[in-house]
């Protein structure tokens, strides 16, 4: 009711009418809350229609009621086919049998005499995953990767519901028709499966009873229907419906908001907006459930799996919705509550989409809250602080950068950054992706696109992206001042004191291990000697202009303040921005505003570390004193003070664990425990003497008594932040340890204060293991002998300087002090390491399954992890390898958890720097080699630090060897402080950067980023294939991945059987690098290279050369079109003939699958280590050169040109060459090895009969046609070995040129992947997949093109004067003859390179074992008597030479290569080739191995017996061992060994069919 005072104010009758109810208001008390209203109808009508409209409870919120009743009522009723049919599907799935499991179903329909209403959410689900499944696998049958042919598979012999929709074409009636009925019954217009489906609807609880937080919890559910039956699928399922089901008392919490808006109850919505807010900072814990960590166990999501489930989700038509995370209702219910305005950006509108086929419960739902008593309008009418600081709060909790949008966007970046480095990029939808972008990257944009519309009612129209906020000011939305500083311990500096800081009445709250970031204030010392130094003592006040960064802060101030905006002044400036310590980056500034005549501006620069200890009040004063006036005055110029903001960057917070507790609603403080950091003042301002300085942030908060006494006014900005990886464990019996440092034990406080208050002593135990310097500054020991006494608590202290020792007697329940002889705490940890290893190892390994918790420096953590791995070792393990096993399963678990102080560590300068080729070296693939990674121009070895990676292994691993810079940002850990602590440990070096080349050469320049961009092109391509590398290759049918710790990983078996899931892992695989990886590498990049070289060679030779250049691209062309590409690829495409279907007969060809598989992944692997060997070499060529002193030659620069070009171009022939070594190599083995299988003679007859079947077998007698025939040609590759330095000009490289681009430009050819115009045609794209290139190597390949194109237009004059020159002699192997004549002689190769001709690694094939050196009347008419000195080009190329030589002494492959293999395959020995002498791999060879056992008919008449040609019995799939063997091979039938034509018709037409079969096959890329 309005008071007395306000109606008096009233001056009209329209305002005192107003005082009283609204007809609105009478109406909602009479029919109640709206959003109550629906879940009252919704819990009323629900049981009895089965839930048909969707579930909606105020106790379950959105999740079912029971999750078994539906199952139940389904299984009890005719559906339960369908039932019986999910629960067998994994099986199918595995033995290749679902479509004929489906076909074989009865017809049962979904009309409600048939199927009850109790049971239509269980057949929804039940019948969606089967058609889903049945869909998948007609689209993925073994044709869609490499194929020799485009016929499919047939389809079933049964009804299909192809009138019933598009939806349903080509699926079987007998799911297709009762899919469709219920999908009307459920009220859906399409038949579609949601994520929710699949999810949420298709658990299994374990026990009904265990509720807290929430029933659906991870490990309290089973999933229910698996498709595939993959650890992969279960985990990823499970996981999502965990992060649904963590809001399962959202729904509760928001209508009981809306009825306190309604009745204007400010303390009820105070409360249930608490309420909502801690359901919403729980929900991010629920994503941690999906691990991409290998030791996680159950957790695991192996993200190349998890990718099957996206391909298995598709839409079943382009018209229906997508499964998408959308559909979950956190994400529409929440934007509705918070006031979304905008759905602009792609996910938003996706998001209205699929509102619209929401259950008619969840969308009244959300149109109540949206459209009716808007709580975020009564919160900003009210004016209550308390309420704006909650509803704050929930914003950042929901859409905030570290609450569940952000967390949820980093989750997804991972997984899809490694699902695109696979290359399937089709999980993320094509989601917008743009020409040049990576996807993950552009998928990360538009979740930022959403964030920011969600966060603009709140604050404004952002100008940065969301990952740029963080740890920056504007995470610091609340404002509070110091209350009170006291010692916590007998420490009379007060090291480390107890800092309360006031919070009344700002809404903030926090949980047991939250964060409080504060955003220091400069000294009022530091400030005066900045104003001094720049004469600003009368403009202290005075207002600035300010932009950018500082214009984003001034406009913050005033949203925290909720006030308008003040501009800031000077005052403002230096006492909140950054002044200490000196950055380089402020060093340059200060030396360039100066014009470098400042000697102490260069001394700072001249440091061997940075950041340098001292302040900018210190760099200015010493400059003040050096520095001309004139310049000075001209520099700070005191009429504009613009440059004030430009010279000092804003500061940045600093973050502190919370040390307290409260049960109250709104805690009115909160407590930091601060030690005071301080050091050193560098020497260039401390001149001879030793000055100590404190931090700046520690400073403030606790500066050195008696300073406590006059507690300033100070107005401080804080925020709350909840770390993700340091939390207490939801059970409170689970026992804790505690490892803290110092100051560390702040969280712990809170830790402790919290489990007494919740659990009492009927709690799990908890142990405190605390190092301290000195028994004065042992802390709140006190309050920690009462939990001692209390047995409540074990602690146990080590003194590193001091033996006054406390030790902890369980007896007397105390701690007694006892003379003990000072110790770190790693010595401690060694000492109670029984109770330690205990607690580390996991319930499954027999140990007690312990939380344990570290907070402290960079240094404590390394202790704290010695002393327990010694720990271990002494009491668990008799190895060092077990122990890493223990403590990963930990990490993995996250049962660790680590809080790191940030200890800014002065990194060293003056080390050699690491070339690219080095951090390209170190991709960690293979076991026991290291892991390195770039960041912003400085290399990390994260080999040790992949283990505890809270992202899990897999991001680590997916950029290694590369410059990770860009996902670095992305994933926001510049700013992160805790990340930025931890590099210091793992730091190697700095990043060599792109050298300077003398005269500013341009065109060397982009040579330099071209081959660059090539070698992170190589280094990808090789780490995407890593992470199915040891699952293929490291498994066999009796034993598991030597490579998994766990020793549990085998994908080639399920349920003891051979699995087709582990074909359909290696074809995909397979079929990936031959077409989209050797599309990426050996594609469109590689001919922009081939073309700027070769012009910067032609070019540089200088007007009327005929340059000759390698043949790079024509030796491409021939190795991917050769017959021993074609064997490859026919084999390829045979073993995803085994995919699909009963009739593949994989039992009988399982083993032989599988080492195939295992040869392949290994030929592949060396491969792509050999070409980024190469590749490495090209690169420290441009070091070289860059490196190289100047010579007297005027023509030096058109001469170092020349030099790198033709080194690089010899390399790229290599690379060319290793392409058709590689295709030589797999040619020689196949999937048909009856000797390795258990009963051989099945599977020599199941190859015959499968030739019957495909016609094949009627073409034996014709055994010499058959062989031409299959292979289509010679191959190209032998026959090149006798001149493998096959020459051409430039005309010739610019006509293979215009060919790529002129077919670039047809209109046959996509050269960019469209996006799609339509969600659900992107959706649909997504579950497209062909194998082909991926939208990673097709971006990259266009923009190859579009440079080529470029390139020629741009330079269209020269290329056509080099191509219309007159022949003169100058040939490629010019350089190189000169230098024979010379005497310079380009040293042999490494062991690594014998073979190169032959293809066959360990063969004699003479010409010395190395690539041969044409002879000097090869490509040239200059007499070879003649002999001259070597030029400047010469002795550059000799030194580049020389380099790759020492090169590859260091990194050849040879030794390795020569030993066993890495992985056991088929328990046996590595398969060797086979040879003409082995077993039998044709059709003849196998019939007549079986014949010869039988009684064989004799002809009446014989043909005179020829004698057979020995060389041309191993069948088309055999290879030849040498020169000599092949040519005997043309020679043999040259010389009549072929059969007469056969005139059979029958025969003659499969023939015939064989010739346009082959000519059919087209090259994979």
């Amino acid at each position: 009711m309005a008071t007395i005072q306000e109606i008096d104010a009233a001056k009209n009758q329209a305002e005192i009418d107003a005082f009283n109810a609204h007809e609105q208001d009478l109406l909602a008390v009479a029919l109640g809350a709206p959003a109550r209203q629906v879940m009252l109808r919704a819990e009323e009508i629900g049981p009895q229609t089965g839930w048909a409209d969707g579930y909606l409870s105020a106790e379950h919120g959105f999740c079912p009621v029971d999750y078994d009743e539906s199952a139940s009522a389904l299984a009890k009723s005719p559906g339960r086919i369908w039932v019986d049919l999910c629960e067998r599907m994994p099986g199918c799935v595995a033995r290749g049998r679902v479509q004929e499991s489906v076909a074989a179903l009865a017809i049962v329909e979904g009309t409600k005499d048939v199927i009850p209403d109790q049971a239509l959410w269980a057949a929804i689900v039940a019948l969606g995953m089967l058609c889903h499944i049945y869909r998948f696998e007609v689209k993925y049958d073994g044709n869609e990767g490499v194929s020799v042919s485009n016929t499919k598979k047939q389809r079933p012999n049964c009804p299909m519901g192809d009138e019933l929709g598009e939806e349903l074409v080509g699926i079987p009636l007998s799911i297709a028709l009762p899919y469709y009925q219920v999908s009307r019954r459920m009220g859906r217009a399409l038949p579609h499966l949601t994520f929710v489906d699949q999810s949420s609807y298709n658990l299994k609880i374990k026990d009904p009873t265990s509720k807290y937080p929430y029933i659906a919890r991870f490990d309290n559910m089973e999933l229910r229907w698996p498709m595939f039956g993959e650890r992969s699928e279960v985990a990823f399922l499970k996981g999502v419906a965990d992060t649904s089901a963590s809001f399962q008392h959202g729904p509760d919490a928001i209508a009981a908001c809306q009825e306190h808006v309604m009745n204007r109850n400010v303390e009820g919505l105070l409360r249930e907006m608490i309420r909502l807010k801690e359901i919403l900072e729980r929900m991010p814990n629920a994503f941690q459930s999906i691990s991409v960590n290998p030791n996680s166990g159950d957790n695991f999501v192996p993200v190349h799996k998890w990718v099957r489930w996206a391909k298995f989700s598709a839409p079943l038509s382009r018209r229906c919705p997508a499964s998408s995370g959308l559909q979950f209702p956190p994400y529409l219910v929440m934007d509705a509550f918070l006031g979304r305005k905008k759905y602009t950006s792609f996910l938003g509108a996706e998001g209205v989409h699929l509102r619209a086929w929401l259950p008619s419960n969840l969308r009244a739902f959300i149109a109540a809250i949206e459209y009716h008593y808007r709580i975020p309008e009564f919160v900003e009418q009210s004016g209550d602080p308390r309420l704006m600081g909650v509803m704050d709060g929930i914003v950042e909790a929901y859409t905030g950068e570290r609450g569940f949008m952000g967390t949820h966007r980093y989750k997804v970046f991972g997984i899809l950054e490694i699902a695109a480095k696979t290359g399937r990029t089709e999980t993320n939808g094509l989601s917008g992706a743009a020409d040049g972008q990576r996807p993950w990257e552009e998928t990360h944009r538009q979740f930022s696109d959403a964030m920011k519309e969600r966060l603009e009612p709140y604050r404004g129209s952002l100008p940065v992206e969301p990952h740029q906020m963080r740890g920056t000011f504007e995470e610091c939305r609340y404002v509070t001042r110091v209350l009170n500083r006291s010692h916590v311990d007998s420490d009379p500096t007060r090291s480390i004191a107890l800092v309360t800081l006031d919070i009344q009445d700002t809404g903030i709250t926090f949980a047991p291990g939250d964060r409080l970031a504060v955003m220091p204030l400069n000294s009022w010392e530091e400030c005066a000697k900045v104003a001094a130094a720049l004469g600003l003592e009368d403009h202290l006040n005075d207002p600035i202009e300010v932009n950018g960064t500082w214009s984003r802060f001034e406009q913050h101030l005033a949203s925290v303040r909720r006030t308008k905006i003040r501009k800031l002044t000077v005052t403002d400036i230096l006492r909140r921005g950054h002044l200490a310590p000196i950055t380089k980056e402020l060093a340059l500034k200060i030396h360039g505003l100066l014009h470098a005549s400042s000697h102490t501006v260069l001394q700072v620069l001249a440091t061997e570390e940075w950041p340098v200890r001292g302040s900018l009040g210190d760099l200015l004063q010493g400059a003040l004193v050096d520095t001309p006036p004139l310049i000075w005055d001209k520099a700070f110029n005191l009429t504009n003070l613009s440059w004030l903001t430009d010279l000092i960057p804003v500061e940045v917070p600093r973050t502190y664990s919370i040390a307290s507790y409260t049960d109250e609603l709104l805690p009115s403080t909160v407590d930091l425990a601060v030690s005071r950091a301080e050091y050193k003042l560098c020497s260039t301002f401390a001149k001879q003497e030793e000055i100590s300085r404190g931090g700046v942030s520690s400073s403030f908060l606790n500066p050195c008594p008696p300073s406590d006494d006059t507690v300033s006014d100070d107005e401080i900005l804080v925020g709350v932040s909840r770390p993700l990886a340091f939390q207490l464990p939801l059970d409170s019996t689970a026992p804790c340890a505690f490892f803290a440092g110092g100051s560390g034990i702040a969280p712990f406080r809170s830790f402790w204060q919290y489990r007494l208050s919740t659990s009492g002593l009927s709690g799990g135990k908890n142990h405190l293991y605390l190092g301290v310097q000195s028994r004065e500054k042992f802390c709140f020991e006190d309050e920690l002998r009462d939990y001692v006494h209390a047995d409540f608590m074990e602690v146990h202290v080590a003194f590193s300087r001091d033996s006054r020792g406390l030790a902890y007697d369980p007896h007397s329940r105390d701690l007694v002090e006892r003379e003990i002889p000072p110790r770190y705490i790693d010595t401690l940890i060694v000492e109670q390491g029984s109770t330690i290893s205990d607690l580390v190892m996991s319930k499954k390994q027999g140990g007690l399954g312990g939380y344990l918790y570290v907070c402290g420096s960079v240094a404590v953590f390394d202790s704290v992890m010695n002393g327990i791995r010694k720990a271990i070792y002494n009491h668990a393990t008799a190895t060092m390898e077990n122990v890493d096993v223990i403590v990963n399963k930990a990490f993995a678990e996250r049962r660790f958890m680590l809080d790191v102080f940030m200890t800014p560590k002065p990194l060293p300068c003056n080390l050699p720097t690491i070339p690219m080729s080095q951090l390209a070296q170190h991709t960690g693939h293979r076991p026991g080699t290291r892991t390195w990674i770039g960041v912003h121009g400085s290399v990390y070895d994260v080999t040790d630090f992949a283990p505890m990676h809270p992202g899990g292994t897999l991001i680590l691993k997916s950029n290694a060897g590369v410059d990770c810079s860009k996902s670095f940002d992305n994933l926001a850990h510049t700013n992160n402080p805790e990340v930025s602590s931890l590099l210091t440990k793992y730091f190697v070096g700095h990043l060599t950067p792109k050298p300077e080349f003398q005269g500013g050469d341009q065109e060397m320049s982009s040579l330099y980023d071209l081959w660059a961009a090539y070698l992170r092109t190589t280094v990808e391509t090789l780490v995407a294939h890593q992470f199915e590398m040891h699952e293929i290759q490291g498994t066999s049918i009796e034993t598991s991945s030597s490579h998994d710790p766990a020793g549990t990983l085998n994908i080639w078996q399920h349920e003891s059987l051979p699995s087709t899931l582990a074909v359909r892992t290696f074809y995909a695989y397979q079929s990936r690098l031959l077409q989209g990886g050797f599309a990426a590498l050996f594609g469109e990049k590689l001919q922009e290279l081939v073309l700027k070289l070769s012009f910067g060679l032609a070019n540089a030779n200088g007007p009327g050369a005929n340059t000759q250049l390698p043949d790079v691209l024509g030796a491409v062309a021939r190795a991917k079109t050769s017959a021993d590409a074609v064997s490859c690829t026919k084999e390829v495409a045979h073993v995803g003939q085994f995919v699909c279907g009963s009739e593949s007969a994989l039992r009988f060809q399982e083993r032989g699958v599988f080492a195939y598989a295992a040869k392949s992944v290994e030929l592949d692997i060396e491969l792509l280590e050999d070409l980024r060997q190469e590749t490495c070499a090209g690169m420290d060529a441009f070091d070289s050169i860059a490196a190289t002193e100047r010579m007297q030659d005027p023509d030096f620069d058109s001469s170092r040109l020349a030099a790198l070009t033709t080194f690089l171009l010899k390399i790229l022939e290599r690379i060319a060459r290793r392409l058709g070594i590689f295709y030589a190599q797999l040619a020689q083995y196949s999937v048909y090895r009856p000797e390795l299988e258990r009963n051989p003679a099945r599977a020599r007859w199941a190859f015959v009969r499968r030739c019957i079947h495909d016609g094949s077998l009627f073409v034996m007698a014709h055994k010499a046609e058959t062989d031409v025939l299959a292979a289509g040609q010679s191959s190209t590759y032998y026959m090149s070995r006798t001149n493998p330095h096959q020459n051409v000009d430039f005309d010739n490289v610019m006509s293979k040129v215009q060919a790529t681009l002129g077919s670039a430009h047809s209109p046959l050819r996509i050269n960019v992947p469209q996006q799609p115009h339509t969600l659900n045609a992107v959706h649909q794209t997504r579950g497209r997949s062909t194998g082909a290139a991926s939208a990673v190597a097709t971006r990259e390949n266009a923009g190859a093109l579009e440079a080529m194109n470029n390139f020629v237009e741009k330079n269209g004059k020269a290329i056509r004067r080099l191509s219309k020159m007159p022949a003169m002699p100058a040939s490629f192997e010019e350089l190189q003859r000169s230098m024979a004549n010379a005497g310079i002689h380009t040293p042999p190769e490494t062991n690594e390179m014998m073979g190169m001709g032959l293809g066959i690694k360990g063969h004699d094939m003479g010409m010395h074992g190395r690539l041969p050196t044409p002879p000097s009347s090869r490509g040239s008419s200059r007499s070879p008597s003649r002999v001259r000195q070597p030029n400047s080009a010469e002795m550059l190329l000799s030194k580049l030479n020389q380099t790759r030589s020492r090169q590859n002494s260091l990194n050849s492959r040879h030794s390795h290569q020569s030993q066993a293999p890495l992985y056991p395959v088929i328990g046996a020995p590595p398969t060797p080739p086979m040879s003409a002498g082995g077993q039998p791999k044709n059709v003849q060879s196998a019939l007549s191995s079986m014949m010869g056992q039988l009684h064989t008919r004799r002809p009446r008449s014989e043909a005179p017996t020829m004698s057979p040609n020995p060389s041309m019995g191993s069948g088309p799939h055999t290879r030849m061992r040498s020169v000599s063997s092949t040519r005997s091979v043309s020679r043999g039938r040259e010389s009549g060994h072929m059969s007469m034509q056969s005139t059979n018709s029958l025969r003659t037409f499969k023939l015939r069919g064989l010739v346009e079969e082959a000519q059919r096959i087209p090259p994979t890329f």
